[in-house]
């Protein structure tokens, strides 16, 4: 009984606790910038302190309150921390390695965002992509305005910036992917630090530096690269919303592991932290370099030569 009373305490806690991250995500936009970071926090403290079906129905209460806090339109959004927290909390408890977590994570974030786009399409009519490729073109226009009253308008001007909003309207899908493992993993690294703060037991990352890329993520950027060069890839087709979308990410990747490359680099050096700052801000501008490093890194692992030339 004292158990069971705790156990209703505790939720009865978490729920208030999860409201009220919503209400000031909601009402309060400075502050809920950063509060909604941590929403998922309540249901991920709940599932590791107690059972899973005592945790649903956390998650559900907590659901449920949304709708009575902000109406219709807040309820997607309870529904898309909450059941991460609960994905989070659950792949803790089976004993799962933070990777698996991040992965699970993402793949939650990746699908409930899916289902939410297609919902607000089906039932409010309202297609975030359209508006947003809208606001786009009225943003075009509008430079394109105030460029031809200043007399600054370079040739082929318009030709290259509807060029330019094609080729982002197509790599919509792999910007998203991108966006909600990044998410994914922000969420992540704060929850779980606060977890962790607080006195539970959670999986760690491995350093940064340590990421390695496997072999077919070259394989497959180089098989893309030749398809590019040999076959006729025409603008809207099927074959370019893949191709373009599947450079995207992996580059992406590629160049993630070209940063962690340099970040290895100047561990190896034992070189102060505000060098790893500094060269991770000079990566990112020297994107392309820096993917090349990636490429090669996964390609010819890099970091055998680094060792052998330290040993030396």
């Amino acid at each position: 009984m004292q158990d069971n009373a705790r156990k209703i305490t505790y939720g009865a806690m978490m729920i208030a606790f999860f409201a009220i991250l919503l209400a000031v995500s909601l009402y309060t936009p400075l502050l809920g910038s950063v509060t909604m970071f941590f929403i998922p926090l309540p249901i991920i403290l709940y599932r590791l302190k107690y059972d899973r079906t005592s945790s649903f129905l956390v998650y559900a209460t907590g659901v449920v309150l949304s709708l009575l806090i902000g109406g219709i339109l807040l309820v997607p959004f309870a529904i898309v921390h909450g059941i991460l927290g609960f994905i989070i909390g659950e792949t803790i408890m089976m004993g799962k390695t933070r990777l698996y977590i991040f992965m699970a994570s993402g793949l939650t974030l990746l699908i409930t965002g899916m289902v939410v786009y297609v919902g607000a399409v089906l039932f409010f009519g309202f297609n975030m992509i359209d508006e947003l490729m809208t606001a786009m073109q009225d943003s075009k226009e509008q430079m394109t305005s105030f460029m031809s009253k200043i007399g600054g308008l370079p040739a082929n001007y318009d030709e290259v910036v509807t060029s330019s909003l094609q080729v982002y309207e197509y790599t919509i899908p792999s910007i998203f992917i991108i966006g909600a493992f990044m998410l994914a993993f922000i969420l992540l690294t704060l929850n779980l630090g606060v977890a962790k703060r607080i006195g539970f037991e959670v999986p760690k990352f491995p350093p940064f530096r340590e990421m390695k890329l496997p072999m077919i993520t070259v394989v497959l950027y180089g098989a893309i690269l030749l398809i590019q060069l040999f076959a006729d890839v025409v603008p809207g087709t099927n074959l370019y919303l893949v191709i373009v979308n599947a450079t995207t990410v992996l580059r992406f990747l590629l160049l993630l592991q070209g940063v962690s490359l340099i970040h290895y680099y100047v561990n190896e050096m034992k070189l102060p932290k505000v060098a790893t700052v500094v060269a991770t801000i000079f990566a990112l501008v020297l994107a392309p370099i820096t993917t090349m490093l990636g490429i090669l890194d996964t390609g010819v692992n890099l970091r055998a030569w680094l060792r052998k030339d330290k040993s030396k």
